[in-house]
């Protein structure tokens, strides 16, 4: 009996591999996407753990947005699943902002920078 061809893991470009999924819909397509802005909001190389922090914190945003249309067409809608999605994508988004914010270069204040831009002593003179 012949084995199936084995396919490649679909990856983004941060490495975060993707669920086989028909790429041609619009939520796998806004998958997609939310894991591209978040892992770019992150920066820097990511480990493990914040690649299924991405994956799973893009998961939870696509599901909240398609309870807001459903809010928003009058369908119905399970509120405990809305309330618990948005707790749950508050807590891993709090993670990842956590870690965004310790990835991004210092920037030096006003006064720091007003001060690099000053003429030097030394260089007033001459």
């Amino acid at each position: 009996m012949p084995t199936a061809a084995r396919r490649s893991t679909r990856k983004t470009a941060s490495g975060i591999s993707l669920p086989r999924f028909d790429a041609r819909t619009r939520s796998s397509r806004r998958y997609r996407t939310l894991i591209e802005e978040l892992a770019a909001e992150v920066g820097g190389p990511l480990s493990a753990i914040d690649r299924e922090l991405v994956a799973q914190a893009a998961a939870l945003a696509l599901r909240s947005e398609q309870i807001r249309e459903a809010i928003v067409a009058c369908g119905p809608v399970d509120a405990d699943e809305a309330i618990r999605l948005t707790s749950e994508s508050r807590r891993i988004l709090l993670r990842l902002k956590a870690k965004a914010t310790k990835n991004k270069p210092a920037v030096p204040s006003i006064t720091e920078w007003l001060a690099s831009q000053a003429p030097r002593p030394a260089e007033a003179a001459e």
